[in-house]
Formats: structure tokens, C-alpha cells, sequence
């Protein structure tokens, strides 16, 4: 009776590392989703800012003025009269050796393309 024992012992030790190695990767992707659902809805801040007046200062302005999250913003003027916006954050992976399948800092990101006049 012992020995049946001490062989649920061993076997949940040997298993253990596995699962909280794949909780923590379940808590990375849920994080780069949600971080991703978080720059979706901040570029759709950007509907809010008037088409005469598209440029850096106010589209950043509109995009801070409701999140406290770091990020970087970029735009491309395309010559077909239509603005690209992009947002990015990094996220760092708490999941040890999730770095082979992801790179560390992982990079979030989400785009929007608007018309200009």
C-alpha cells in the first residue's frame, strides 16, 4: 500500500514542471491577446480626430488620452491619399523556453489604414 503511495508521488513531481510550464504559456497568449484587443480599440480612437486635421501630435494625443499603456505609433502618408497607421508593443514572455517559438520581447501590433483628403 505504501508503494502505490509513494508512485502517485513520484509521477505528479515528474508531471509538475509540464503543467506550470503550460499554464504559464496559456497566461502569455492570453496576455498577447489581450494586448492586441487593446491596440485594436485605440486605433479606433482614431475616428474621432477630423480628416483636416491627420497628423502625428493628434492622432497620438487621441490615442493616449485613453490608455496609460506604452506603445509606439508610426504612420506612412501613401501617395494614394490613404494614411497607414500602425501601433506596437512589446511584451515580455514569462513562459521559460516559450522563447523558441516566440521571440523575447514579443512584438504586438495592429494596423489601420485610413483615407485622407
Amino acid at each position: 500500500m505504501l508503494n502505490k503511495k509513494a508512485q502517485a508521488l513520484v509521477e505528479f513531481v515528474l508531471i509538475l514542471p509540464v503543467l506550470i510550464m503550460l499554464i504559464f504559456a496559456v497566461i502569455d497568449f492570453g496576455r498577447i491577446f489581450v494586448s492586441q484587443n487593446q491596440l485594436e480599440t485605440l486605433l479606433g480612437k482614431v475616428n474621432n480626430i477630423s480628416k483636416d486635421n491627420i497628423n502625428y501630435d493628434s492622432i497620438y494625443n487621441e490615442i493616449s488620452d485613453h490608455s496609460d499603456m506604452a506603445f509606439n505609433l508610426s504612420l506612412d502618408y501613401g501617395e494614394d491619399g490613404y494614411l497607414t497607421i500602425k501601433l506596437e508593443q512589446q511584451l515580455d514572455i514569462i513562459t521559460p523556453g516559450l522563447n523558441i517559438f516566440l521571440p523575447n520581447p514579443y512584438t504586438v501590433n495592429a494596423i489601420r489604414v485610413i483615407k485622407y483628403e
